[in-house]
């Protein structure tokens, strides 16, 4: 995915709320927009995925601030509220409301909605009823499970921190089914993003095996990942990604099936998507040829 003219401001506002959650005095913020401001400016095209900009965003916040990890006390929040919220769900009526695992597939997308930043616990909740109550606005599960049918590894690419909680029932499901599971975080701390201390935090370390895939990029490039996460996208038989950021750095790879889970959060992933607004729920296959 290209970004969009949306996108230029929007990864500048990603920097500055980074900034925002260090306490920094106001000289200092402004040094993160002018900073941010003039790097976006060097471009006479805008022909990379908007998580390239963002992560060179990110890059300018870490060397203003001198902070490796300004979402650090979220992340934590975020999983501490997602872990009371999944323990307070009767999922075995979620789950066998329909097919269990597509349901699993929606609680992990609508996962990738809940903002725990500013949402308290109680209006998480309600916002996690009302969405498990839509369908896909764009629905692949029926290749998904055709596919899944003679695939025995699985390697998810997570998102966030507190998403990755809600990804655990996903992972149960699939390996209930006897799928090997194997499930990739970030190498480094970049946004909210989980990590391998998030995985250990949640124990989706007891649940499957769980790697770092070696660098602290916005989204997944395969170009600065390590070799142990090649390793396991060689051996994947399907890959499920998580989240926008995945999406906007993966959405041309047409290799090996890939499945992108997510909400769409802006009118551009929407539309790129072909979703119908921000908001919608969505199970998409990349363009890559069935397996022989």
């Amino acid at each position: 995915m290209k970004a969009y003219p949306e996108c230029v401001p929007c990864v500048v506002r990603q920097g500055l709320n980074a900034a925002e959650r260090l306490n920094l005095p106001k000289e200092k913020l402004f040094e993160v927009v002018r900073e941010g401001v003039r790097f976006m400016a060097r471009f006479e095209t805008y022909d990379r995925s908007p998580a390239y900009y963002a992560y060179h965003v990110q890059q300018i916040v870490k060397r203003i601030t001198g902070e490796r990890d300004p979402f650090r006390e979220l992340k934590k929040l975020a999983n501490r509220k997602a872990e009371e919220i999944l323990s307070s769900l009767n999922l075995d009526e979620i789950l066998n409301s329909g097919e269990r695992l597509r349901n699993a597939l929606k609680l992990s997308a609508v996962g990738n909605l809940l903002d725990f930043a500013i949402l308290p616990v109680e209006e998480a909740f309600k916002k996690l009823f009302e969405f498990l109550k839509k369908d896909f606005a764009v629905d692949d599960y029926g290749t998904f499970k055709r596919e899944l049918a003679s695939s025995g590894r699985i390697l998810i690419l997570g998102d966030n921190a507190g998403e990755i909680v809600f990804d655990k029932v996903l992972v149960r499901e699939l390996k209930a089914l006897g799928k090997e599971v194997v499930y990739a975080v970030k190498g480094g701390p970049i946004l909210n993003d989980a990590t391998l201390e998030d995985a250990k935090e949640v124990s989706m370390t007891s649940l499957c095996k769980v790697i770092d895939n070696g660098n602290d990029r916005v989204g997944t490039v395969l170009k600065y990942a390590s070799e142990e996460f090649l390793k396991e996208w060689r051996a994947a038989d399907l890959i499920l990604s998580k989240g926008q950021a995945n999406f906007e750095s993966l959405s041309e790879y047409d290799e090996k099936p890939i499945y992108f889970l997510l909400t769409a959060k802006c009118k551009p992933v929407a539309e790129e998507v072909g979703a119908r607004k921000p908001g919608d729920l969505v199970f998409k296959r990349n363009p890559a040829p069935p397996r022989a």
